[in-house]
């Protein structure tokens, strides 16, 4: 059914030539007992659950067992590559949820977020995280400084490098990335607390750079059509010529 869409259940047990499709009658499912066990599916015990606003309350306690064992199981079979990604996935979704974001300009506008931590070139996910809207007692929960720290959990201290977009980077995180034995490369946004400011004020032209170095910290504006940032911990201060795609000498 995630495979192939229909306007409703019961369409898949429809025998109008136009419409039918015998996977789900062949698999020895009558329509009535698949929708009696649906109305029934539960993943976990309604009684345990807190409610919406008290301790211990977890917006995806309905599905945690599951968001669990898929957590445990990605992380038992997947060794992470040296080279690893943190981004967002979006899953189209618009039921009657709190937590949902909407996104002006898209197809599908209501969305839920995800956030992912995969390696760099196979994109299989080892750890990830439900965006659930505002946490009720921690305000720096949804910080980028916090989603990468909770992500980065399991590959701290094995040397691992992180690339990030420019929401999850700033000075802060790539030091205490760094402080976990973890590297980190990423967009920066030029406003964030403790970057160069001063020195980053000064205007380039198309293809000039300038950099400035803390300790392990590099941080670089390069001018393309526009001011580009980033920082990182893993690069030294050099510029490398990109290889010829020209055949011959």
């Amino acid at each position: 059914m995630s495979v192939l869409h229909k306007a409703s259940l019961r369409d898949y047990w429809s025998s109008p030539p136009i419409i039918h499709t015998p996977y789900a009658a062949c698999v020895g499912m009558s329509q009535d007992r698949f929708l009696t066990i649906l109305t029934m599916f539960h993943l976990n015990n309604n009684d345990a659950k807190a409610a919406r606003g008290q301790p211990g309350y977890d917006p995806l306690f309905k599905i945690r067992p599951v968001i669990d064992t898929l957590i445990t199981k990605f992380q038992d079979i997947y060794t992470p590559e040296e080279q690893l990604i943190i981004n967002e996935a979006i899953c189209q979704f618009r039921g009657h949820i709190f937590f949902h974001v909407y996104i002006k300009g898209k197809p599908h506008k209501y969305r839920i977020k995800v956030f992912e931590l995969c390696g760099a070139k196979s994109v299989y996910v080892y750890n990830l995280e439900v965006y659930t809207g505002a946490h009720p007692t921690n305000s720096e929960h949804n910080m980028a400084f916090s989603v990468v720290d909770r992500l980065c959990d399991k590959i701290k201290g094995k040397g691992h490098c992180v690339y990030v977009d420019r929401w999850f980077s700033s000075p802060r995180i790539f030091d205490h990335l760094w402080g976990c034995k973890t590297k980190a490369v990423g967009t920066v946004m030029s406003n964030r607390k403790e970057m160069p400011k001063q020195a980053f004020s000064e205007k380039l032209k198309k293809g000039e750079r300038i950099s400035r170095q803390r300790d392990h910290l590099l941080a670089i504006k390069w001018k393309d059509i526009r001011d580009v940032f980033f920082l990182t911990t893993a690069h030294e201060d050099a510029l490398v010529a990109a290889p010829s795609s020209r055949g011959g000498t």
